[in-house]
């Protein structure tokens, strides 16, 4: 009989969020479990380890791991893996959890734990601030800050609301009712599926966070708001049979190595092994989109079968709105036509990555056996480009979707 494996709770969150909070309140209120921790900070000193060990009372320093001087979605995912691992083999504990750097994305850290032959990722924890959550997202105007440690919370944010299964919306009694109501509007835009709490000073039951078997890679990934946009854009139009053009995207969307496009981005290397071809069906006809909500948030998706210039693109990302809360979505450049591309912005970080070839620039046999096997692509070919196009969701609030799709438009290769 196999043995049963140890689960672990990731909780990320930005700086000032409540996450030391919340970790100091599951293990004053364990019910039973014997939880060890892992704790990461960026600095030389682990600030969170003493705050953890004083307020939760912990006796038993084994219990309490610091990973400092790094980041643990970045450099320190190996030491990570190993403390875990080491922490499962001594027997004494029945659940790990992890703090993360308030700098750092869910999604590298939750591939690096699904490596751990005996360990299985229980719960990911996004945990926000909601009037930081509402001054971040009134129409832009936080984007404005001059204060360069600004600029990636944005993003950070996006990251942390997209892949989490549990999100906790912290000092709800910081906002009215009707903020609220906005902040849960965007956060529906991101993350339709997610478990949503409202909390002031993090109290939320234990079950909620621990022992919930809510995560699942596969699900948390392809609920993002982006990817149901996109899903709901094809579905719209395979439902509609005039101008029939269809396209293969012969890459694989969850493995992607981004290479900086813009100047707001962070190195990461992403590879996991949740491995799929992804089959997108498109026409050439445009449909409007879904209407906004009654905070004026809404999402489109920009189809295109001309690729960009990528100096143009480069120069407009330098502008690029300030109420585009996320964008993703396949591209590609006119100077490189063989490669897909992922382009992805949240908040003022844009960045863009390799994704795989396009069918349409392998060689004549590999494209007749790819569409012998898939019969349904044979209707996604275009007779110019193949499989090669511009597919872009773009969520915001008050976008101006005529003035995007033109300024998109002029960078466009010739």
């Amino acid at each position: 009989m196999a043995k049963k494996k140890i689960p672990i709770t990731l909780l990320c969150g930005y700086l000032g969020a409540g996450k030391t909070t919340l970790l100091n309140r599951v293990l004053t209120n364990q019910k039973g479990y014997k939880v060890a921790v892992i704790v990461n900070d960026i600095g030389e000193v682990n600030v969170d380890e003493r705050l953890i060990s004083k307020e939760a009372k912990i006796e038993d320093s084994s219990s309490l791991v610091p990973l400092t001087n790094g980041c643990i979605c970045c450099t320190l995912k190996s030491d990570m893996v190993t403390q875990i691992e080491n922490l499962m083999k001594t027997g004494k504990f029945d659940y790990i959890m992890i703090e993360a750097s308030g700098v750092c994305e869910p999604m590298p850290i939750a591939q690096a734990i699904e490596s751990i032959e005996i360990g299985t990722l229980d719960n990911v924890v996004g945990v926000v601030d909601a009037s930081r959550l509402v001054e971040e997202f009134d129409e832009g105007k936080a984007l404005l800050k001059k204060d360069i440690d600004e600029e990636d919370i944005e993003s950070l944010l996006i990251q942390q609301i997209e892949f989490c299964s549990t999100l906790i919306v912290n000092k709800r009694d910081l906002v009215t009712d009707e903020q609220m109501k906005m902040v849960r509007a965007v956060i529906n835009k991101i993350q339709p599926t997610v478990k949503v709490l409202e909390t002031t000073r993090c109290e939320v039951p234990v079950e909620d966070i621990i022992g919930t078997g809510r995560f699942d890679f596969e699900t948390v990934y392809a609920s993002a708001g982006w990817v149901k946009a996109l899903e709901e854009h094809d579905a719209e139009e395979d439902n509609d049979d005039d101008d029939e053009h269809e396209h293969h995207e012969h890459h694989d969307e969850h493995d992607e190595h981004h290479e900086e496009h813009e100047h707001h981005h962070h190195d990461d290397d992403d590879d996991h092994d949740h491995h799929e071809e992804h089959h997108h069906h498109h026409h050439e006809h445009k449909h409007e989109g879904e209407a906004e909500d009654e905070y004026g948030i809404g999402s489109f998706v920009y189809y295109r079968r001309k690729p960009f210039d990528r100096v143009k693109l480069d120069q407009y990302a330098a502008r690029w709105p300030r109420n585009i809360i996320r964008s993703k979505g396949v591209i590609w450049f006119s100077d490189e036509d063989d490669m897909a591309m992922v382009l992805e912005t949240s908040g003022r970080q844009i960045q863009a990555g390799y994704s795989g070839q396009w069918l349409a620039s392998c060689p004549k046999r590999e494209q007749e056996r790819v569409l012998r096997e898939n019969p349904e692509m044979k209707k996604d070919w275009d007779e110019k480009v193949g499989d090669r196009m511009i597919k872009l969701v773009v969520i915001g609030r008050h976008l101006d979707r005529k003035q995007i799709e033109a300024d998109l438009d002029a960078c466009l290769a010739d």
